[in-house]
């Protein structure tokens, strides 16, 4: 079993203290989505870029040692057609590491940098959980008497004006995660271009049955990471609706557009104009789909 890393661990506590937060103070539902959109383990991103970059320096490396052992070889020593022949299938092979070198650092530092964006969002969601979370203990405790029941409301007010805060400091770390990532794949998209192309110009055919082979054997992989990500969005979009994909008419105000699909009342204002929060907004939805109409006025 993989051993979970301090980040991944931190950041699935973080889902349990906003899910609690979430619970006695309203604006902290968006950051509950953020949180539930962005559980990741970024330390194991950084690892994994880093042995992409120790991948890139033994490719230098074995380039440095096999320039050494030809160099080795003096033409007194060996010469002709079968030195010449010699001479350009190493030059090809190297061509060839070259294009593998660049591949290998370009996927390292993107993944180094996603992680360390990733990294700097899970921190400040730990933190800014934990502290709603002893906000919502505190408003529990402090309504459950009648002398507490002002110092709850007003601290349930201090909390929803933090919350509201600190949803924008989230979402601006968390655009910039999507920048960086969205630029790396580009980045890795180009690399990947610039290796099969020095594989063919320098003559090895190969790389296409390899890329053809590599795309079949990885299908499995990206029907298993849509469909994780398809229930993840959905589910997401139950917790509290950013209203990055509000849809207009015909649907209206209290359904949400992801890719293909609607989501009804994921969030907020439902189509009967009730408030629907957090679980409530999937249970609309699947209601939606199968009955029409939301699942609380029906």
């Amino acid at each position: 079993m993989a051993e979970v890393t301090e980040a991944a661990a931190a950041a699935k506590i973080a889902m349990v203290e906003i899910s609690v937060a979430a619970a006695v103070i309203p604006a902290a539902w968006p950051i509950a989505q953020i949180v539930y959109f962005n559980q990741c383990d970024p330390q194991t991103m950084i690892t994994t870029g880093g042995t992409w970059l120790e991948l890139s320096e033994q490719l230098g490396v074995t380039r440095d040692q096999l320039e050494s052992a030809v160099g080795t070889i003096t033409a007194e020593e060996w010469s002709g057609d079968d030195r010449a022949a010699f001479g350009k299938h190493i030059q090809a092979y190297d061509v060839q590491v070259i294009g593998t070198q660049v591949l290998a650092v370009t996927v390292g530092v993107t993944m180094i940098c996603v992680g360390m964006v990733l990294f700097c969002l899970v921190v400040a969601y730990v933190v800014i959980s934990t502290v709603l979370a002893a906000f919502a203990v505190f408003i529990v405790a402090a309504a459950a008497t009648v002398v507490g029941a002002p110092a709850a409301a007003s601290a349930e007010a201090t909390a929803n004006s933090f919350a509201a805060s600190a949803g924008g400091v989230l979402r601006g770390i968390e655009a910039m995660a999507e920048a960086v990532a969205a630029g790396g794949a580009a980045a890795i998209a180009g690399a990947g271009a610039f290796d099969v192309g020095m594989q063919l110009g320098s003559g090895n055919t190969d790389v296409l049955k390899d890329l053809v082979q590599a795309t079949v054997d990885g299908l499995d992989n990206v029907a298993a990471g849509f469909l994780s990500k398809w229930e993840r969005d959905f589910v997401g979009y139950g917790i509290h609706s950013s209203a990055r994909h509000a849809a207009g008419p015909p649907n209206g105000p209290g359904y949400l557009m992801y890719g293909g699909s609607t989501q009804v009342a994921p969030a907020g204002k439902d189509g009967d104009g009730d408030n629907v929060y957090g679980t409530g907004g999937v249970v609309d939805n699947l209601w939606g789909r199968v009955f029409g109409g939301d699942a609380w006025n029906h």
